[in-house]
C-alpha cells in the first residue's frame, strides 16, 4: 500500500521538477540574451555599470563574510569539505574580506578580457551592443565557481593585482590630462562668449578669475600634501621620489605657461601636479618600507570619475573639441576634426546599425581599460605590499609625468599633424 502512494508522488516529483528545472534554465537563458543596446555611448556606459556592479558585489561579499561564510563552511565540514576553497580561512576575518575580494575581481577581469578578446576577433557587434545582462550574469557564475578554488590562487592573483594596477594608473593619467585640457578650454571659452555678449568684462574677469583659483587652489594643495609627506615619512627612497616628481611637474606647469609653448596651460599643469601628488600617495600605499594609509572611497571615486569621463567625452576616443587646442589625445595621435564636422558625425555614428572597424577597436580599448580598473580596485580594496609593487607605481608616476609633457611638445615636433 505504501509503494501504491508514494510511487504517484514521487513520479509527480520527478515531474514537477523537471518541469521547475526546464523552466527556470529557458527563462535564465532568455534573460541572458536581453539588453540590447544601439549606440556606442550605450555599450560604453554598460561597461561603466559593470563595473560599479563588480565593485558593488566585492565590497558586499567581503563585508558580510562573517554571516554567511561559517554556517555553508560549517555545512560542508560535516561531508569533510570543511578547507574546500574559501572555507580554507577558516574564522580569519581578514582572509575572507581579502579572498572574496579577490575572487570578485577576478571574475570582472575575466569578463572584461573576454569582451577584449570577442571584440579583436570579429565579434565586436555582439560583444558590446547585446547580452548586456548575460555580462552580469557571467560574473555572478564566476564568483560561485571561485568560491572552491584554492586561496593560493587568489593570493597570487592579489600580488599580480596591486603590481598591474599602475597600468591603470597611467591610463587614469591620459584621461586627467584630456579632462584638464577640456576643463581649461570649456571655461575659457566661457569667458570669451561672456566678453561677446556683455558690454563690460565683468564675466570674462569671474570665468578667468575661477581659472586661475582653481588652478591655485589645486597647486597649493599639491605643494602642501608633497611639504607632509616630506616631513612625516622618513624613507629616503620615498623623499626622493617626492622631490623629484614634485620639481618635475613643477618645471612642466612652468613650460605650459611660457610663450614658448602655444598649447600649453595653467589649470591642466594644475590639475597634472595634484594627480601627481596622488600617484606619489600612492606608491607610498604599497612602498615595503613605510605604508601611507590612503582612503579607499577617495580612490575608488577618482577611478570612477574617469572612467565616466571616457564615455561623455574625454580621453581614449571620447569628443573631440576644436582645433587648434592641444589635447592628451595628442598622446595617442588622434586627429581632431572641425567643430562643425564633428558635431554632424557623431550622431550618425552614435545611431549606426553596425561597428565599423575603428568602434570595434576602440570597444576593445575600454575593455581593456576596464580590467586594468579592476585590478586597481581589488588593489585598493584588498592591497599587498612589496618592492616591485611600489617600484611600478613609481614608475607610473614618471610615465604620467613625460606624457603630459609629451602633450605639451607633441604639436610643436610634429608640425604636419593637426592635434
Amino acid at each position: 500500500m505504501g509503494g501504491l502512494i508514494s510511487a504517484p508522488l514521487s513520479a509527480a516529483g520527478t515531474c514537477l521538477g523537471g518541469c521547475f528545472g526546464s523552466c527556470l534554465a529557458t527563462s535564465c537563458c532568455k534573460l541572458a540574451g536581453s539588453g540590447t543596446v544601439s549606440s556606442v555611448q550605450a555599450s560604453r556606459c554598460i561597461l561603466i555599470w559593470l563595473q560599479a556592479f563588480i565593485t558593488a558585489l566585492a565590497v558586499l561579499l567581503a563585508s558580510t563574510a562573517e554571516q554567511w561564510l561559517p554556517w555553508t563552511c560549517g555545512k560542508l565540514d560535516i561531508v569533510g569539505m570543511g578547507e574546500l576553497g574559501v572555507c580554507e580561512c577558516r574564522a580569519d576575518s581578514k582572509c575572507w574580506f581579502d579572498q572574496l575580494i579577490y575572487r570578485t575581481e577576478a571574475s570582472g577581469v575575466a569578463v572584461f578580457l573576454a569582451l577584449v578578446i570577442m571584440s579583436v576577433s570579429g565579434c565586436a557587434e555582439g560583444a558590446a551592443r547585446a547580452y548586456s545582462v548575460a555580462k552580469f550574469m557571467a560574473v555572478v557564475v564566476l564568483v560561485l565557481i571561485s568560491l572552491f578554488l584554492p586561496n593560493t590562487v587568489w593570493t597570487v592573483f592579489g600580488s599580480w593585482a596591486t603590481a598591474l594596477s599602475a597600468i591603470y594608473l597611467i591610463a587614469q593619467s591620459i584621461v586627467l590630462i584630456d579632462f584638464g585640457y577640456t576643463w581649461n578650454e570649456t571655461w575659457y571659452k566661457n569667458a570669451l562668449e561672456a566678453n561677446r555678449r556683455q558690454v563690460g568684462s565683468k564675466g570674462y574677469r569671474m570665468w578667468l578669475g575661477g581659472m586661475i583659483l582653481s588652478s591655485a587652489a589645486l597647486v597649493l594643495g599639491a605643494l602642501s600634501m608633497s611639504i607632509y609627506l616630506l616631513v612625516a615619512f622618513q624613507d629616503p627612497s620615498s623623499r626622493a621620489v617626492n622631490v623629484c616628481a614634485m620639481v618635475l611637474s613643477i618645471i612642466l606647469l612652468i613650460v605650459s605657461i611660457t610663450d614658448w609653448c602655444e598649447h600649453g596651460a595653467l589649470l591642466t599643469s594644475a590639475v597634472v601636479m595634484a594627480y601627481t601628488i596622488w600617484l606619489i600617495c600612492e606608491s607610498l600605499a604599497v612602498s615595503p618600507n613605510e605604508t601611507f594609509k590612503l582612503p579607499t572611497w577617495a580612490g575608488l571615486v577618482l577611478c570612477f570619475f574617469s572612467l565616466f569621463s571616457t564615455v561623455i567625452g574625454s580621453g581614449f576616443g571620447g569628443q573631440e573639441t576644436p582645433a587648434p587646442q592641444a589635447r592628451a589625445a595628442g598622446l595617442m595621435e588622434v586627429e581632431a576634426g572641425e567643430a562643425g564636422s564633428t558635431t554632424t558625425s557623431q550622431p550618425e555614428e552614435a545611431s549606426s546599425p553596425r561597428m565599423n572597424r575603428s568602434e570595434a577597436w576602440q570597444f576593445a580599448a575600454f575593455c581593456a581599460i576596464h580590467a586594468a580598473a579592476a585590478l586597481y580596485v581589488a588593489s585598493s580594496l584588498a592591497a599587498r605590499t612589496g618592492p616591485t609593487t611600489y617600484a611600478l607605481r613609481v614608475s607610473a608616476i614618471f610615465i604620467s609625468l613625460v606624457l603630459y609633457g609629451w602633450s605639451l611638445v607633441a604639436p610643436m615636433v610634429l608640425t604636419n599633424r593637426r592635434f
